[in-house]
């Protein structure tokens, strides 16, 4: 009977874990759009991070966990900060300014390509299947013939091509990070290696920002400042929190499944609060590219992800 209801008790847990996966993943696109149109987008992606970083170091403060990290871990937790929180970061928010909700998150989703790309490279790989490398291909033209259709039919503005290209190179700068992480090992605790990366990235996010004049060009306001804390609190923390509760719990393949679940919920919030339609031809490259990130995500390995063994050895 105890067996019974401590296995309910995980399934429902994993169960609400995609569901803040997929809604606050998914609506932190809407918010991402709503605050870049007020805040200059170095600052939505710093202060993001360093509320989230701040509130998780207050966290491991109350565990009287201790926040030192070796010598050894400074430069990957540096180096995963600029990769995963500022170069990613920043360019999705830029890109955010000029694209609707939907079209960047669908940008974005575009990691599961980039990791399979790098992966297939790697000597200690092995070789990649026809229909993954049908998908790979498959979803990149699909990405370019949705941007080119878009801005000829003018549904994007021509300023919108270097946005969009500065968003795939947001979600490579993601997977080199991913893949970085999957061939590294930390000899500090994973949550304090996160709330060093968040604090280092949202740092030099906020810093670029104040360089280029970001602070006199927002206007700030109350809707502002709870589209920011909800992509701190909700969007960061518990998003990434229910993501790697995941990661020890499913297969990594079903965690994948963000990849195409969350640009699905930011068209239809992006549509519900920022009346943002998609034109017919849109919805056909939207399918093409989802599609081929499903068989992709599909077709990677089962195998547990080292970063999975890492949480689960050496925990806070």
């Amino acid at each position: 009977m105890q067996v019974t209801t401590s296995s309910r008790h995980t399934t429902l847990k994993i169960i609400l874990a995609f569901v803040c996966v997929y809604v606050f993943w998914g609506s932190s696109f809407v918010a991402i759009r709503y605050s870049v149109q007020f805040v200059h987008p170095a600052f939505v992606a710093g202060i993001r991070y360093l509320v989230a970083g701040s509130l998780l170091l207050c966290f491991l403060l109350a565990r009287r966990a201790s926040l030192r990290i070796g010598r050894r871990d400074i430069l990957r937790v540096t180096t995963l900060g600029l990769l995963m929180f500022t170069c990613n970061t920043l360019l999705l928010s830029y890109g955010g300014r000029q694209l609707p909700a939907g079209l960047t998150a669908l940008f974005i989703s575009t990691i599961p390509l980039f990791i399979a790309l790098l992966e297939a490279a790697m000597p200690s790989r092995g070789s990649t299947t026809v229909l993954s490398w049908i998908g790979i291909i498959t979803g990149f033209v699909g990405i370019a013939l949705l941007l080119q259709h878009s801005v000829q039919e003018g549904l994007l503005p021509k300023a919108a091509t270097p946005a969009a290209l500065g968003l795939l190179v947001a979600a490579f700068a993601w997977a080199v990070g991913s893949i970085m992480l999957n061939h590294t090992t930390f000899n500090s605790p994973p949550l304090v290696c996160t709330c060093w990366q968040m604090l280092i990235g949202g740092g030099v996010d906020l810093a670029i920002g104040l360089a280029c004049g970001g602070y006199q060009a927002s206007q700030w306001n109350m809707e502002t400042w709870l589209a920011l804390l909800f992509l701190a609190i909700f969007g960061t923390l518990a998003g990434y929190t229910s993501y790697t509760f995941l990661l020890r719990k499913v297969s990594i393949s079903s965690v994948a499944t963000y990849a195409y679940i969350n640009p699905l919920v930011a068209v239809l919030l992006g549509w519900l609060l920022l009346n943002e339609p998609l034109a017919p031809r849109q919805w056909f490259g939207l399918v093409i590219v989802l599609v081929s990130v499903a068989i992709v995500v599909s077709l990677s390995p089962a195998a547990p992800h080292v970063a999975q063994k890492r949480m689960e050895t050496s925990e806070t």
